[in-house]
C-alpha cells in the first residue's frame, strides 16, 4: 500500500518541504530509504522500527521503500523519524491518509516511541506554511520555538501513539496549542533579560569612547578601541545592544530562524529573541567565525545577524580569520558551496573590536613602559591589513582611567548612563527615518551617499584638504560621509557642517594598532 506525508528538513537556514512516499510490497523483510538521505536519515530505520514495536503496532513484515521527494537535494536531520513512521503506519492502514495529509509532522524519535525535540523547527515550519500547510503536528519539547509562527495550528506531541489518535481524531476534537500566550511571555522573558543589562551609567571615566559608541549605536558603524588593559573596553562593547533600537518583529523572526537552525538556546532552554551579542574566543577557527562544515551551518557571524559581533584581544586572533570577514562585511551575507550546492546565510552584523596597543598592552602608556621590541609591535599590528583597517568606520584610542573619576564623588561620577546614550541614538535613527532614510547609515550605498550626505562649498573644500592629507581612499572617504550623517542625525541637522566632519574624521585618524 502507498502512502505520502508531508514534512520538511532544514538546509542552511532555509526550511524546504519534502514528501515521504511509503509503499509496502511484497518481497524479503527490508527497510529501504531513497532519495539524498545522509547518515542520520539513514540511520533511522532502527530507531522507527524499535518505536513502532514499543508503541504496540505490529511492524510490517514486507519491502518497505521510503522515497525523500524532491530527490534533489540532500536530506539532513532527525527530523524526519516522526513522518516516515507515521508513512509506515498509514500504508499499515493505521493511520487514514486523507487525514494524515492535512498536517506537516516533524520529529524525532526514541526507541520506545516518545517523540523528541529537534533542531531547526522553526525554519522548517515556515518552510510548510509557504507551501500550504496550516496544521503542524511537532515535538512538545518545540513548542515555545513553534510559537513564533503565525497562521498555523500548532499540536505538540509527545508520542507516537499520541500522533496517531491525534491524526485519525479518536476520542475527542483536540485543540491546536495557545501558541499566542505562549509568545508574549517568551518575548516578554527575552526583554526582561535584556534591560536586566549592565549600564553605561557603571563605567566612571571613559566619555569619548561613549560618545563613539552612541554614533555606532544609532548609524550601525564598525568600531575598534584600542587602549592598554583593564581600560574598560569589554565593559562598554557588552552595553552596546543595551542602546540599540528594540528589535523589529521581522528582526526577531529572522534572528530566530537562524538559532533554531542552529540548535543554540539561552539557560532557559529557549531561542534568544533580543539583539545578539556574539564575543568569540581569539582561538576560534575560520570555519567557527564564517561557517561551514560538510554540511554548513551557521558561523559566529550569522549567530550575529542584527546584533554586534565582539572580537575582543582582535590582534590575538589568526591574519586569515580576521580576513574573512572583508567579504561579509560587505555583502551581508556569506555563501558556502558543498557537493555542487550553495548555501546562504545572512550576517548584517555589527562589528566592534578591541585590541591592546601592542603585545604587553602599555605602548604609548602614560604610567607604565613599554617592553615589546619593535619586531614584537611590527608582528602585532600586522595581524589588521590596511584593507580590514579601511572597512572600520570609528576608530578610538582610551585612556588610562584616573583615579579622581573611579572613586571620586557622586557629582564627579560619569552621569551618561545607558537611557541618556540610548535616547541620543533614538533621536538620531528617527531623524533618519522622518527625511526617507529606512536604512542604516553604515549600509547607504553609493547614491544613497550622493543624495544623503552631500556637502557645502566649505564642507566640500575642507573634506578636500583632508582627503589629500590624510591619504584617504575613497572606501574611507566614503565611510567617513556615513559617520558625519549620523553625528549630524543626532544633532537633528539636515546638513552636515564642518563640526560633523571633523569629529567623524577624528574617528580615522586616532593612532592606532596598525598605525
Amino acid at each position: 500500500m502507498f502512502s505520502r506525508i508531508r514534512t520538511a528538513v532544514c538546509r542552511g537556514i532555509e526550511g524546504r518541504p519534502v514528501y515521504v512516499e511509503t509503499d509496502i510490497s511484497r518481497g524479503l523483510p527490508a527497510t529501504i530509504i531513497v532519495g539524498l538521505a545522509s547518515v542520520t536519515v539513514m540511520e533511522a530505520r532502527e530507531r522507527i522500527r524499535s518505536a513502532i514495536i514499543n508503541s504496540e503496532f505490529e511492524y510490517p513484515r514486507g519491502r518497505i521503500t521510503v522515497n525523500l521527494t524532491p530527490a534533489g537535494f540532500r536530506k539532513n536531520g532527525s527530523g524526519l523519524d516522526l513522518p516516515i513512521a507515521i508513512g509506515i503506519l498509514t500504508s499499515c492502514g493505521y493511520v487514514d491518509q486523507s487525514k494524515a495529509s492535512e498536517y506537516g509532522l516533524i520529529g524525532e524519535l526514541s526507541l520506545e516511541g516518545s517523540v523528541l525535540g529537534t533542531d531547526g523547527v522553526l525554519p522548517m515550519l515556515i518552510g510548510l506554511k509557504d507551501c500550504g500547510i496550516r496544521r503542524a503536528v511537532i515535538p512538545a519539547a518545540n513548542t515555545i520555538e513553534a510559537s513564533l509562527i503565525d497562521g498555523m495550528e500548532i499540536y505538540p506531541v509527545s508520542t507516537l501513539t499520541e500522533t496517531v489518535r491525534l491524526i485519525n481524531g479518536w476520542g475527542h476534537r483536540r485543540a491546536p496549542a495557545d501558541v499566542g500566550s505562549e509568545r508574549e511571555s517568551l518575548i516578554a522573558r527575552a526583554q526582561t533579560r535584556s534591560s536586566a543589562a549592565g549600564d553605561f551609567g557603571d563605567i566612571h571615566g571613559q566619555e569619548n569612547a561613549k560618545r563613539a559608541l552612541t554614533i555606532a549605536a544609532a548609524g550601525r558603524h564598525g568600531l575598534l578601541m584600542v587602549g592598554s588593559p583593564g581600560c574598560g573596553k569589554t565593559m562598554l562593547a557588552s552595553r552596546l545592544p543595551g542602546i540599540m533600537p528594540e528589535i523589529s518583529e521581522a528582526e526577531r523572526i529572522e534572528t530566530a530562524i537562524i538559532y533554531s537552525a542552529a540548535g543554540i538556546t539561552d539557560e532557559e532552554g529557549n531561542i534568544p529573541l533580543v539583539r545578539p551579542f556574539r564575543h568569540p574566543h581569539s582561538t576560534i577557527g575560520r570555519a567557527g567565525l564564517v561557517g561551514g562544515g560538510s554540511i554548513p551551518v551557521p558561523g559566529e557571524i550569522t549567530l550575529a545577524h542584527n546584533g554586534v559581533l565582539f572580537l575582543d584581544e582582535v590582534c590575538e586572533f589568526g591574519r586569515e580569520v580576521i580576513e574573512s570577514l572583508r567579504t561579509p562585511i560587505e555583502e551581508k551575507r556569506i555563501v558556502h558551496f558543498r557537493r555542487g550546492e550553495s548555501y546562504t546565510f545572512p550576517c548584517r552584523f555589527q562589528l566592534v573590536m578591541a585590541s591592546n596597543p601592542c603585545p604587553c598592552g602599555f605602548y604609548g602608556d602614560s604610567e607604565k613602559v613599554c617592553r615589546c621590541s619593535e619586531a614584537q609591535l611590527a608582528g602585532y599590528r600586522k595581524k589588521l591589513s590596511g584593507p580590514m583597517m579601511d572597512r572600520i568606520d570609528m576608530r578610538i584610542s582610551m585612556e588610562r582611567v584616573e583615579y579622581d573619576d573611579l572613586k571620586g564623588t557622586d557629582k564627579a561620577r560619569s552621569e551618561v548612563n545607558s537611557e541618556e546614550m540610548r535616547r541620543a541614538a533614538g533621536t538620531g535613527i528617527e531623524f533618519a527615518r522622518e527625511h526617507g532614510r529606512h536604512i542604516s547609515n553604515a549600509d547607504m550605498s553609493d547614491r544613497d551617499i550622493h543624495m544623503y550626505c552631500s556637502l557645502g562649498r566649505k564642507e566640500d573644500l575642507f573634506m578636500s584638504n583632508a582627503y589629500r592629507s590624510l591619504c584617504m581612499s575613497p572606501r574611507s572617504y566614503n565611510r567617513t560621509l556615513k559617520v558625519a550623517r549620523t553625528i549630524a542625525d543626532i544633532a537633528e541637522s539636515e546638513n552636515i557642517t564642518e563640526e560633523h566632519l571633523a569629529e567623524a574624521l577624528s574617528y580615522r585618524i586616532t593612532e592606532s594598532v596598525n598605525s
